[in-house]
């Protein structure tokens, strides 16, 4: 049984196309488990070089008329036929000038035969199981061989034009980028008219659905094998001449040997695109991902950052309210302390409700209004930030989830349960914000702060009275002002003039340890907030750099396994279109 043969460039050219499909078939060992069906593929077309065969290759549904047809293109009943799906396996017919009959089984689903007339030396044609078969194997027989077609004719029924499987079987040649030409046979259990009918349904479905326009051929197998010599609009032999005809001019327009390379060099082409295309897809997809994954870290930084206008326009309202309570506190020293006061019989009592009716006053509202303000702010900020990255990160998720089936499934489950940890923390960190520990705290620690600078305030006003009815008292002192006077006595002794200069320097040093009060208060109020500010931006700095880090670390990684992959693919094109070009030239 003669194949073809191959001397001188065609024959090393060969040999690199065989080098190509292996290389080829290594990498794909590198996308996981869905590649492994054209690993084989690629395989097969290998040895199928290597012995050199054009195959012609028949498919069609079961009933079709596959085996009649082949039977037909031969000019002999080689083939069992029947009415029920008669071909189990792959028969394969190859050339040889002596006919065998008898059929050899080469595999558990190929048969080999040989005869004289498969249309040129070196050309096998091959009848395939019928396609949307009852028996799931015997279309999954077909599915397999279609790869290794260097030319596809696609049989169709009349009776049944164009189903489903038809459909999805002519794409997938399609696909592999066959050489197809369409035959529609049982033409002659229609009548002219619905003959033409069903021409033009056929050419405008394939047209539409598929985009192709290959030749159509009308036949009746049976006619032909019958050797009716009845005139029949199909001409002689029930049409299979025409066929015959255009299978000839096939094999004219290059030698057999040379259209097999380069059918087979675009089956190559075809699956090195897809699997470009998909890998392309997942590179723009972990780039989607990556952007992602950048977005939130900016929202941190500029979450960070805006903490900053909100703290200064806090701390300004705060710096307000205690500018407030040191102007007050100068005016009541002014209006209550002073050396007018000396003569006049001074109420301690009164002096202090005054002071702390109008010195404090309303200071502790005003800065919890100006602080809770503040802490509001960056507790439901954070609220709504933490619930963004959620919301963000699940949709990542989800992408990842509805993607996974086109994508490698190892290196996306680490990424996903980086995600899924990394939804958990987003949730952990919201839920300290649901009780409004924060700003009760802050707000507690503030009232205690003003408490004490009051009581400490008061004390200090009790003092100052103190010392003001020792220097003023003119007849004996008892209780507080006697105490007073046993510091105020020795000033007091040497004359008003004295008295007024010691006066003026107590009342200085009150000032300045009033101011001094009010700035230690001040900075206790900016200690707070500042801690609560930095605090919030460890949660978003540890985050980013615990949390968001790694996953962007992994999404780095499957951008450059993807890049890698695309790049080897992409030299497999280049690869190809050489060849291509030097097989057309030898």
């Amino acid at each position: 049984m003669a194949s073809l043969t191959l001397e001188g460039p065609l024959a090393a050219l060969r040999e690199a196309e065989i080098d190509l499909l292996i290389d080829l078939a290594d990498i794909l060992g590198e996308m996981g488990e869905g590649a492994a069906e054209d690993r084989q593929r690629l395989t097969d077309v290998a040895q199928d070089l290597r012995e050199l065969f054009f195959l012609v290759v028949v498919i069609g549904e079961f009933n079709a008329g596959k085996s009649t047809f082949v039977n037909a293109l031969l000019g002999d009943m080689l083939l069992p036929t029947g009415i029920t799906p008669t071909t189990e396996v792959i028969e394969l017919i190859r050339y040889s000038e002596t006919t065998d009959r008898r059929g050899t089984m080469k595999t558990e689903s190929l048969r080999e035969w040989a005869h004289p007339n498969t249309g040129a030396p070196g050309v096998a044609i091959v009848d395939t199981p019928g396609t949307g078969s009852i028996f799931q194997r015997h279309e999954t027989t077909a599915k397999a061989f279609l790869h290794r077609s260097d030319l596809v004719i696609f049989l169709i029924s009349a009776k049944r034009a164009f189903a489903q499987t038809e459909r999805l079987y002519l794409e997938m040649a399609k696909n592999y980028g066959k050489k197809i030409i369409l035959v529609v046979n049982q033409v002659d259990l229609l009548e002219p008219t619905e003959q033409a009918q069903v021409r033009r349904f056929i050419e405008q479905q394939v047209k539409e659905l598929l985009n192709i326009q290959p030749l159509l051929f009308m036949v009746s197998a049976k006619e032909a094998l019958s050797g009716s010599s009845t005139p029949s609009p199909l001409g002689e032999r029930g049409g299979i001449d025409a066929v015959r005809a255009h299978l000839r001019g096939v094999f004219a327009e290059a030698p057999p040997a040379k259209q097999k390379l380069l059918a087979q060099l675009d089956t190559a082409e075809n699956i090195t695109r897809r699997y470009f295309d998909q890998v392309r897809a997942k590179a723009d997809l972990v780039l989607a991902d990556t952007s992602k994954v950048r977005e939130v870290q900016q929202e941190l930084q500029q979450q960070s950052l805006g903490m900053d206008a909100q703290l200064k326009s806090a701390r300004a309202e705060i710096d307000n309210v205690f500018n407030g309570i040191r102007q007050r506190g100068m005016n009541f020293i002014d209006a209550n302390l002073s050396a007018r006061r000396l003569r006049r019989t001074v109420n301690r009592e009164k002096l202090q409700a005054d002071f702390q009716d109008v010195v404090i006053g309303r200071a502790l509202r005003d800065i919890n209004e100006a602080t809770g303000d503040y802490v509001n702010a960056v507790v439901d900020q954070s609220r709504t930030y933490w619930r963004g990255v959620i919301e963000r990160l699940n949709q990542l998720r989800q992408l990842l989830e509805q993607e996974l089936p086109g994508l490698d499934k190892n290196m996306y489950a680490e990424q996903r349960e980086g995600l899924e940890d990394a939804i958990r923390v987003a949730e952990a960190e919201i839920k300290t914000y649901s009780t409004g520990r924060i700003v009760d705290d802050l707000q507690q620690t503030f009232e205690a702060n003003m408490n004490t600078f009051t009581t400490s305030a008061l004390a200090a006003v009790g003092g100052w009275i103190a010392t003001i009815l020792a220097i003023a008292a003119p007849g004996p002192l008892v209780g507080a002002a006697a105490a007073a006077f046993v510091i105020a006595a020795p000033v007091a002794a040497v004359g008003s003039l004295a008295a007024l200069r010691y006066y003026q320097r107590a009342t200085t040093t009150t000032r300045n340890e009033f101011r001094e009060k009010v700035d230690r208060l001040e900075q206790t109020y900016h200690t707070a907030l500042d801690d609560l500010t930095r605090k919030e931006r460890g949660r978003l700095a540890n985050y980013g750099s615990q949390v968001l880090t790694p996953i962007f670390s992994r999404l780095e990684v499957l951008a450059s396994r993807y890049n890698d992959q695309k790049t080897r693919l992409d030299n497999f094109l280049k690869r190809v279109e050489s060849l291509r070009k030097g097989i057309r030239e030898s």
